[in-house]
């Protein structure tokens, strides 16, 4: 790294962080202030622009402003904040063992440096260090929000800071998503990757040429995490790390552990449940301290946060007609999604989508039940398994869905496209009248009936009728003529219908008559009337009119 690449990252700047062990470490003291609960808030909320002028916009324009929904709409809940305050205490307790002013501080990195160098990385670390590092694991389904809510964390803390009087360049912390069917060693190539990146740098192409063993390219990954005083790894999607390729789960808690215990750099973990349920419970263990603990992501409950998720999420449709949200949505968005939010959100976008470029007219740009289930079925179909054993509570089920991805809504928003390509245009209505003048006029007086809402085979009737009586007809007689010929239908008086007379039936005959004739009903029950009616098939089931 050059001096012009240092140039263009920010110079450290020290404030009084409010604690005296904190104030006195440069690596902490440069870091954002301490958030309150209400900062907090404010910072992790995301809203996307919206003008409702944007309305009367082309539909395939207004599609691509819908798109801004899964960038820049996030709801903080509790779980949020209280992951912002885990987050913030893992990266200023890894910096307490490592100060730049001291002057133990160079002898302490090369006698870790010198360690990690000599020490087989490959087996456990049995010996209990003081280290004030910490670990901690998320686990939860996918599309809870653990990426999404650790990425704008994480984006709170500058991604590197200058410090000139110590010579120093410090990543605050650094993000590394596991390889798909990764092993160790691809995983600390990417971790090379994510550092080459951040610092413009060629860690990659100095650590990974060649064939390097997994304990060398362990050791200059701790290596780094000294030299650029890297306060935070998180490791996410750590369900796709390979651990059988990577040498057994044995190798890889000891790189973790190597990380919080010699390097002091705390260590969090994202994943799902199942990728986690026996790795945390021996990584604990090796770590020998409880750390942050761990924090299990789950859906939304059905109750006032999912109410104040809908509440805050529902403004934003870029639809002619959008409809009042009422109890049906609410309680069909969440049979649908689970509470799993980031289900919800591109439901909410794809049926808005879909509304726009399927619709006959502005009337027809609106959310409804039918809609959304379609849009279900067609889009959602993968992740119905999970769906499924989140609704019946099956963890057995739910830890088989692992790997399951949700779709991404960008090739969603393209598909209704698709849909409206598989929809025939309307196309005008035309008639062939013999002469060229009289077709023409004869069209034109079809296509005035039609924006008059009148039905298009009704309009050619009349036109048509028209024409015959009288072929001189100029385009304002014939509109004329045909609607007070229509006027002229719906005036007449209308014939009344003969009064059905119903025969009169002695009480004792009623067993004889029809089946689903109520006497009969009556005469034939055995217990009250409305069980005589359910067992015939004559009550309604209002249960499914209820549930939608």
């Amino acid at each position: 790294m050059n001096r012009s690449d240092q140039a263009r990252f920010n110079v450290a700047e020290y404030k009084d962080p409010g604690l005296p062990e904190y104030a006195d470490n440069p690596l902490i003291a440069a870091l954002p202030e301490i958030m309150s609960i209400e900062k907090a808030v404010g910072a992790l909320t995301k809203r996307p622009i919206f003008q409702q002028e944007e309305i009367n916009l082309a539909g395939h324009i207004r599609v691509h402003a819908i798109n801004r929904m899964t960038r820049d709409f996030f709801v903080p809940q509790t779980l949020h904040l209280v992951l912002e305050q885990k987050i913030s205490q893992m990266i200023r307790k890894s910096y307490l063992g490592r100060n730049p002013k001291t002057a133990a501080f160079k002898r302490k990195l090369n006698t870790i440096r010198d360690t990690l160098q000599k020490q087989d990385l490959t087996s456990y670390v049995h010996d209990v260090v003081n280290s004030p590092a910490s670990s901690m694991a998320i686990s939860g389904i996918s599309g809870a929000g653990k990426s999404t809510a650790t990425n704008i964390i994480l984006n709170t803390y500058p991604r590197v800071l200058h410090h000139p009087d110590y010579h120093l360049m410090q990543v605050p912390w650094i993000k590394v998503d596991c390889p798909y069917d990764g092993s160790l060693s691809e995983f600390c190539e990417s971790f090379f990757i994510a550092l080459d990146r951040r610092l413009n740098t060629y860690y990659r192409q100095k650590y990974a040429s060649g064939r390097p063993s997994i304990g060398k390219m362990i050791a200059d990954v701790a290596d780094l995490c000294l030299i650029h005083a890297i306060g935070l790894v998180v490791v996410d999607e750590f369900q796709h790390m390979n651990l059988a390729k990577s040498g057994g789960e044995k190798k890889m808690i000891n790189f973790l552990v190597t990380l919080v215990n010699v390097v002091e750099v705390s260590v969090l973990l994202i994943g799902t449940p199942k990728a986690l349920k026996l790795f945390t419970g021996e990584f604990r263990q090796a770590r020998r301290a409880s750390g942050e603990g761990s924090m299990v992501w789950d859906r939304l409950p059905l109750g006032e946060s999912w109410e104040d998720f809908l509440e805050q999420l529902w403004p934003y449709q870029w639809l002619k007609s959008p409809r009042e949200r009422d109890e049906l949505i609410n309680n069909k968005l969440y049979e649908l999604s689970q509470g799993v939010p980031d289900i919800v959100v591109k439901l909410f976008c794809i049926a808005q989508a879909r509304a726009i470029l399927l619709a006959d007219g502005p009337r027809d740009e609106c959310l409804t039940v039918g809609l959304l289930e379609d849009v279900f079925e067609e889009e959602f179909s993968i992740v119905k398994p999970m769906l499924e054993a989140l609704s019946s509570g099956n963890k057995r089920v739910l830890e088989q869905c692992n790997d399951l991805v949700i779709p991404e809504i960008e090739s969603a928003l393209i598909n209704s496209f698709d849909h409206l390509r598989a929809t025939p245009l309307t196309k005008k209505r035309n008639v062939e009248l013999g002469e060229a003048s009289q077709t023409a006029i004869a069209n034109s007086a079809i296509e005035t009936l039609v924006a008059m809402d009148i039905s298009a085979d009704i309009a050619e009737a009349l036109v048509t009728d028209a024409l015959e009586t009288n072929p001189d007809l100029r385009l304002i007689q014939i509109i004329q003529q045909a609607t007070t010929a229509l006027s002229g239908e719906d005036n007449k008086p209308s014939k009344k219908p003969k009064k059905e007379t119903i025969p009169s039936v002695k009480p004792e005959t009623w067993a004889q008559l029809k089946s689903h004739d109520f006497r009969k009903v009556y005469a034939d029950k055995t217990g009250t009337m409305h069980d005589a009616l359910e067992g015939q098939g004559l009550i309604y089931p209002v249960e499914k009119l209820l549930a939608g």
